[in-house]
C-alpha cells in the first residue's frame, strides 16, 4: 500500500466531520477528531508515548457498543496519566456519551481503524501533525472573529520566521501561542536550514485554556516532544522566569498577540518589562505593551517580530511617546505594512514589526528604521485575502538586502522621523499608489501624433522583449511620432510576433538552467541535503536570467519560491525515498496507476514534470510582461490615435453626407 500523504489525511479528518454533522456545533468537531487522532496514533506507533492497556486502539475497537463513551473518556485519562510530561492538562474528559450515541461512536470508531498511521506507513514522518495543522486552518476560516484567537495564516507565520532566521541550538519564544503555529515553523525553518532534528528550545505561553491544549497537541504530533508551551497570560504573568527570577529572556521572539485589548496595570507583574512608557488602562490599547513584552524578552544580539494593528504606527498620546523611546533607543529595525483582510478575524490592516534586543540592529542599520508597504502583496480571495510565497520572499529578499524600491520600501532617517514627530504612517514615505498617467499632450491630442518624450520613457521595456520603435511608429517630426499606417489596432495584433523570438530565447534559458540544475539534484536525490539547496538554486536561476532583463529579481525569486513552495513535498519524497517515491506518491494522489513508469526511466519522468512545471510559471509571467506592453501601446492609441482636427473633420463630413441625404429627400 502506498504511504499515507498530508493531502490524503487531512481529507480523511474532514471526512470524520460527516459524522459528527448534526449532533453538535461544528466548534466541537475538533476537540473530538484530535483525541481520536491522539488515541489512534498512539497505538500505531507505540514508541511515541506510554499506552496503557486500556488505551490501546485494540481495545477500543473491541469493546461492547454501549460502553464505547466510557472506554473512550477512560483512554483519554489514563493515556494522560501515563505521560504526563506530555499531556498533562491536554486530553481532559469530553464525555464522549453524552455528546454521541452509540451508533455514532461506533461509526468514528471504524472510520478511524480504517487510517493507518504507524510511521511505516506515512510518507513522512510528520504527516500526522502537519495534517492537524491544516485542519485547524480550516477550522479558523469557518470560526469567524474567533479564528484569529488561535490561529494565524501560516504564510505570515512563513514570512515571519524567515525576517528573523533562527538557528539550531537557539531558544524560540512565542509569548501569545495560539496553536503554536509560530513554533513549528521556526522549526520547520530550522530543519531545512540544518538538517532534520537540529537542536532548537521552543518555548510558548496562550491564556485561553482550550487553546492552550491545541498547542500543545499540535506540538505532540508533529513529534516535538521538548516544547515548553505553559498556560496563563503573558502580559499580566510571564510564566518562563530565569534562574534569578526575572522573566527568561530569548534568542528570537515571534508574536501575534490578541488586537485593542484592555489591561489591568495593577495586575502586571515584573513592570520593569515596561521601560518605555505605559499605555491607558482602557480604550483597547494595550497593542505596545504586548510589544514591550517582546522587547524585554529578548536578548541583546535577539531578534523579534511582532504583529499588531497599523494604529500603534501613528496614534498619539502615551502611545506617541512609547513609540519615540523605542526608536531612539534603535530597538524597532523595519515596518512591514500588510494589506487589510489577511488575519481571520478582522479586516483592518496590520504590520509586522522587527525588533531588536538592546544591542541593536548591525551598525550600518542604525538611526534609521526600513519601511515596506506591502498592502498590494497579496491575493485577493473570497472570504479572506492570502500572502503567497512569492511576496513573502520580495519582503525578505528587500528586508534582508536593506533594498530601497520606490513604492514599497524606504529607509527612513531618525531625523526624518523625529521631523514627523515619530509619525510611522506607511504611507507618509512610502506611497504605493499607481504612478499617474502622463497628463495629456495638448498639441497631440489637437494635431495628432504621440510625444515622443512619453515613449522613449518606456522604450526600454520594449527593446528587452526585441520591439524597436520603427517597428510600432513612424516619424511625425522631431518631438512626436504617428502611429502606422495600418492603424494602432492592427499594430497591437503583431506584437506577440515581435516578442516571440525574445520570449523564446529566455524560457530556452530557464530550460537550459533546470537541465544543468537537474544533474545536481539528481545527484541528492535521496539525501537530506536536497533540501538544503533551496537558497543556493534560487540565487542561480536568478543569475542565469536576470541578464535578459525579462524578468527582475523579484519576479524571478518570486516564481521560484512559489513553485519550491508548492512542489516542496514531491521535493521531501525526492530527498528521502529517492525518484521511486516521487512516483509512487503521484501515482497516490492522482489516483492514476499510468503514471507509474519503469525504473530506469524515473529519473527522466520525475525531473521532467518538475521543470515543466517551473517553465509553465515563468511563461505565465513572461506573457502578463508582453500583456503590459501591449496595454501601454493601447494607451497611447485610445489618447491619441484620433486628433481634435482629424474629429472636426469627420464632423464636418458627416455634416455634409446628412446635409446630401436631406437634399435627396426634399428637405434642402
Amino acid at each position: 500500500m502506498s504511504p499515507l500523504t498530508v493531502t490524503q489525511l487531512t481529507r480523511d479528518l474532514f471526512g470524520a466531520a460527516d459524522i459528527l454533522r448534526g449532533r453538535m456545533d461544528p466548534s466541537a468537531y475538533l476537540d473530538i477528531i484530535s483525541r481520536m487522532l491522539v488515541l489512534k496514533r498512539a497505538s500505531d506507533q507505540p514508541s511515541i508515548l506510554q499506552v496503557p492497556d486500556h488505551a490501546r486502539w485494540s481495545y477500543i475497537v473491541e469493546s461492547e457498543r454501549n460502553a464505547l463513551g466510557h472506554v473512550l473518556d477512560k483512554a483519554l485519562r489514563e493515556l494522560e496519566r501515563s505521560n504526563p510530561d506530555v499531556l498533562e492538562g491536554v486530553l481532559g474528559d469530553l464525555e464522549f456519551s453524552r455528546r454521541l450515541g452509540p451508533a455514532q461512536l461506533k461509526a468514528l470508531i471504524d472510520y478511524f481503524d480504517r487510517i493507518p498511521l504507524n510511521d511505516d506507513d506515512l510518507e513522512f514522518s510528520d504527516v500526522v501533525g502537519r495534517a492537524y495543522d491544516r485542519v485547524l486552518g480550516r477550522f479558523a476560516e469557518g470560526a469567524g472573529n474567533k479564528g484569529g484567537e488561535f490561529y494565524t495564516p501560516r504564510s505570515v507565520v512563513q514570512l515571519m520566521v524567515c525576517l528573523v532566521r533562527p538557528e539550531k541550538g537557539q531558544s524560540v519564544y512565542d509569548p501569545f501561542a495560539g496553536s503554536a503555529g509560530m513554533l513549528l515553523q521556526a522549526k520547520e525553518y530550522v530543519d531545512e536550514h540544518s538538517g532534520e532534528g537540529a537542536d532548537l528550545d521552543l518555548f510558548g505561553q496562550e491564556k485561553n485554556v482550550s487553546t492552550w491544549t491545541t498547542a500543545r497537541l499540535n506540538l505532540f504530533l508533529r513529534g516535538i516532544a521538548n516544547g515548553s508551551v505553559l498556560c496563563g497570560d503573558t502580559l499580566t504573568d510571564p510564566l518562563h522566569i530565569a534562574i534569578d527570577g526575572q522573566p527568561r529572556l530569548f534568542d528570537r521572539v515571534l508574536a501575534n498577540p490578541p488586537f485593542s485589548m484592555n489591561y489591568d496595570a495593577r495586575e502586571v507583574k515584573y513592570p520593569e518589562r515596561m521601560r518605555y512608557g505605559w499605555t491607558p488602562e482602557k480604550g483597547k490599547k494595550a497593542d505596545l505593551m504586548n510589544v514591550q513584552h517582546v522587547l524585554a524578552s529578548l536578548r541583546p544580539d535577539g531578534i523579534g517580530a511582532v504583529v499588531t494593528p497599523q494604529g500603534v504606527l501613528f496614534r498619539g498620546g502615551a502611545e506617541a511617546q512609547i513609540r519615540q523611546r523605542i526608536i531612539e533607543d534603535d530597538r524597532l529595525e523595519a515596518v512591514i505594512g500588510i494589506g487589510p483582510n489577511v488575519f481571520y478575524g478582522t479586516a483592518i490592516p496590520a504590520c509586522i514589526l522587527v525588533l531588536r534586543g538592546t544591542s541593536g540592529p548591525p551598525e550600518g542599520r542604525r538611526g534609521k528604521v526600513l519601511l515596506i508597504n506591502a498592502e498590494h502583496e497579496v491575493v485577493t480571495g473570497r472570504t479572506q485575502n492570502r500572502l503567497e510565497p512569492q511576496h513573502a520572499e520580495k519582503i525578505v529578499s528587500i528586508f534582508r538586502n536593506w533594498s530601497e524600491i520606490p513604492g514599497f520600501s524606504r529607509v527612513v532617517s531618525l531625523d526624518e522621523l523625529a521631523a514627523n514627530d515619530f509619525n510611522l504612517n506607511i504611507r507618509r514615505y512610502v506611497n504605493s499608489s499607481p504612478p499617474a498617467e502622463p497628463p495629456l499632450d495638448v498639441h497631440a491630442a489637437l494635431f495628432g501624433g504621440v510625444p515622443r518624450r512619453d515613449i522613449e520613457e518606456k522604450a526600454p521595456r520594449f527593446h528587452v522583449f526585441g520591439i524597436d520603435l520603427a517597428d510600432l511608429f513612424r516619424t511625425k517630426d522631431c518631438n512626436y511620432l504617428d502611429f502606422l499606417a495600418e492603424g494602432y489596432g492592427a499594430t497591437i495584433e503583431r506584437i506577440q510576433g515581435l516578442t516571440v523570438s525574445r520570449e523564446q530565447e529566455f524560457i530556452d534559458r530557464c530550460r537550459w538552467w533546470w537541465e544543468g540544475m537537474g544533474a545536481r539534484i539528481a545527484e541528492l536525490a535521496g539525501t537530506k541535503r536536497l533540501l538544503m539547496l533551496r537558497s543556493r538554486l534560487m540565487a542561480s536561476f536568478c543569475e542565469e536570467l536576470l541578464s535578459l532583463g525579462i524578468l527582475d529579481h523579484y519576479q524571478l525569486i518570486g516564481v521560484f519560491a512559489e513553485w519550491w513552495s508548492d512542489r516542496q513535498d514531491d521535493l521531501r519524497s525526492l530527498a528521502h525515498w529517492g525518484f521511486p517515491g516521487v512516483i509512487d506518491r503521484w501515482v497516490t494522489i492522482y489516483n492514476d496507476p499510468s503514471l507509474r513508469v519503469p525504473e530506469h526511466l524515473m529519473h527522466e519522468r520525475v525531473l521532467s514534470a518538475l521543470g515543466d512545471d517551473l517553465q509553465l510559471r515563468v511563461e505565465k509571467l513572461v506573457a502578463a510582461e508582453r500583456q503590459a506592453l501591449v496595454d501601454m501601446y493601447r494607451s497611447w492609441g485610445d489618447r491619441y490615435a484620433t486628433s481634435l482636427v482629424e474629429l472636426e473633420d469627420q464632423r464636418e463630413a458627416a455634416v455634409a453626407r446628412l446635409k446630401a441625404r436631406l437634399g435627396e429627400l426634399g428637405h434642402a
